[in-house]
């Protein structure tokens, strides 16, 4: 574990408690990773739902400007 770790990391597992600071080193890299994940996850979420949204709306002023456009013609 000592070959992916930091200088300080190395000198501090030289004086024991390796196990302790591999794991909180692992335990946090596994937080930042869920953040990001989830962060990524929303943001891809919602921009689905405005290009759904957006969609939804213009297709019902294009039906709101035909059906005028019908009802002139008459």
């Amino acid at each position: 574990m000592t070959m992916f770790a930091c200088v300080t990391c190395q000198n501090n597992s030289a004086l024991g408690g390796s196990d302790a600071v591999g794991w909180s080193i692992f335990f946090l890299l596994i937080v930042i990773l869920a953040m990001v994940g989830l962060v990524a996850f929303f943001m891809v979420r919602l921009a689905i739902r405005a290009k759904k949204c957006s969609r939804e709306e213009e297709l019902s002023l294009l039906a709101e400007h035909s059906l005028s456009h019908q009802n002139q013609s008459f």
